[in-house]
């Protein structure tokens, strides 16, 4: 599973997706039935600084607007930060 704008995903979508992230599973509660399905998935999200840029002086959780259940659930973080160069943006 693919999720860009992790970071503006509203507050019930993450608490959703932190079912299937921590138990593999989803509960679904629909015309009086419940069930329970397994949701076996890796995901990988991307998300943006809550100022646009990365702020090299904060943490990571500062820089991002994820609250620490969710950052909790991911194994692996990676920041890709974009330099600002006039010169090397011009030449690309």
């Amino acid at each position: 599973c693919c999720i860009d704008e992790f970071d503006k995903m509203d507050d019930k979508d993450q608490v959703a997706i932190h079912e299937a992230m921590e138990q593999q599973t989803i509960s679904i509660a629909k015309a009086g039935i419940q069930a329970t399905l397994n949701a076996r998935a890796s995901i990988l999200a991307a998300a943006n600084p809550m100022d646009g840029r990365y702020d090299r002086r904060k943490t990571l959780k500062q820089n991002l607007n994820l609250t620490p259940a969710i950052m909790s659930r991911f194994d692996l973080f990676f920041v890709v930060l974009d330099e600002q160069d006039e010169r090397t943006d011009l030449a690309i």
